[in-house]
């Protein structure tokens, strides 16, 4: 089945038996995570909440909704999950390990992997070799995205 998204002149198609499997399969590994962060310096929530609307770095809210009041529902996107209360559905591991890489829990992701560099398709040459997102970056949005109980 495929139907056009509303918002973003976009085709979605209706989950594959592979789909439906890699699904399966993150569900079956709900665990899996990136334990360790990726710096010293602790994330900071504030600073995390300016990556998630700089539509210049995490720009989450194209995708997700928000429980921020500055920006209001019909400015969000609705492709992604709402992220309201995702901080008590996941551990900052497992935050983690979504913003990174959400192709390792299921392949046919439509987010993008923020810090990694290798097996990416579609990148612009100036961009070739460059995570989205600084380390920092990540350690900052997982702070605030831990705070959304």
């Amino acid at each position: 089945m495929v139907r056009k998204h509303h918002r973003r002149h976009v085709q979605l198609i209706a989950p594959t038996v592979a789909v439906a499997a890699a699904l399966a399969c993150a569900a079956a590994n709900a665990d899996v995570g990136i334990s360790k962060p990726l710096t010293s310096q602790p994330g900071d929530a504030q600073r995390g909440k300016a990556v998630a609307v700089d539509s210049n770095r995490g720009n989450c809210t194209i995708c997700h909704r928000l429980p921020i009041d500055a920006v209001p529902p019909s400015a969000s996107g609705d492709l992604g999950p709402s992220l309201s209360g995702v901080g008590a559905r996941f551990t900052a591991a497992q935050l983690r390990q979504r913003i990174v890489d959400a192709r390792s829990l299921n392949p046919e992701t439509l987010m993008p992997a923020y810090y990694v560099t290798q097996g990416l398709q579609r990148v612009q040459a100036k961009y070739a070799g460059q995570p989205i997102l600084r380390a920092q970056e990540v350690e900052d949005l997982v702070a605030f995205l831990a705070t959304l109980q």
